[in-house]
């Protein structure tokens, strides 16, 4: 556990921090309008799909010969955030969808991959919806749809995990926009309703005191991350206590804890590059014991 020192340096470092950003935003804003630029969004989100269709009849196939650029539309041409902060975001989906077609309908069973490509990634065997050859989907809030709202749904979620990387709990607005959309699809999906009880359950997951603790070492990891060049010391001192809450995480909580591997899966190089010279090893001790997939590694370094 944190000692009361660190909390107390903790909170004068994080006022400076939102002061700074403060002012950066301040000056931003003055810049433009020296300039004359019009308005533009902070933050710009980059979806990209893959549609795997070869489970299809050929008519279906035909059908939706133009389902992917219509769904990127979708994705991308809306303004998912508030512009908290500047940011770029990559989001990829992977669709494979079967015929599950009635007589008068088109209809879809779906497979769903969604991911940032790196430390969070979303699953769901579950997807059914339905969709009519030129039918262009349109943003509604509370309009529960087959297809939109499973995307608006996952949208939320990947957006919420990237928001938690830039302070914390930043994330929890999205994450409940995520929770309206489940809990209100899973009464009004009708012959659609198939596993929005599952999401219910997922969204009410990441919003538990249980993911509390994951969402807020993203914070400290990420707040240490951003000073390595500029300020390594600070870098190391945030970063190793995200480690300490890891390690916290998983000894609590479940050993093989898949949030917790699957950030270190992705974040272990950039760990190891701000840790490599420290006279103090103990991180890849620790590193040894949350990552024994790569024990050899970290024994390499001490």
């Amino acid at each position: 556990m944190r000692n009361l020192r660190f909390i107390n340096n903790f909170k004068q470092q994080t006022n400076d921090r939102y002061g700074t950003l403060f002012v950066l935003s301040i000056l931003f804003f003055f810049v433009l309008h020296l300039i004359g630029h019009s308005p533009i969004y902070a933050q710009t989100i980059n979806v990209k799909v893959d549609l795997e269709l070869n489970a299809l009849p050929d008519e279906k196939r035909e059908k939706l010969v133009n389902f992917k650029q219509i769904l990127e539309d979708y994705l991308n041409n809306y303004k998912w955030t508030n512009d908290e902060f500047v940011g770029e975001f990559s989001i990829n989906w992977t669709l494979l969808l079967q015929d599950i077609s009635v007589s008068y309908e088109d209809r879809y069973k779906v497979q769903i991959l969604v991911s940032n490509n790196s430390d969070v990634q979303y699953t769901d065997r579950r997807c059914r919806f339905e969709y009519q050859k030129g039918e262009i989907p349109v943003h509604a809030d509370n309009n529960w749809d087959s297809l939109t709202s499973l995307l608006d749904f996952f949208m939320n979620i990947i957006i919420a995990e990237e928001m938690d990387k830039f302070g914390h709990l930043l994330g929890t607005p999205y994450f409940e926009k995520a929770k309206l959309i489940a809990e209100q699809a899973r009464f009004g999906m009708g012959q659609f309703i198939e596993g929005w009880d599952l999401r219910v359950e997922l969204i009410n997951d990441l919003l538990s005191d249980r993911t509390k603790k994951y969402r807020e070492m993203k914070d400290f990891y990420f707040y240490g991350l951003y000073f390595s060049k500029e300020d390594p010391a600070r870098a190391k001192t945030y970063c190793k206590e995200a480690i300490n809450m890891l390690e916290e995480i998983k000894r609590e909580e479940d050993p093989k804890y898949k949030r917790a591997q699957k950030f270190i899966e992705a974040h272990h190089i950039e760990i190891i590059e701000l840790f490599k010279d420290s006279a103090n090893r103990d991180v890849f001790e620790k590193l040894i014991k949350l990552d024994p997939d790569r024990e050899n590694i970290y024994r390499e370094l001490l």
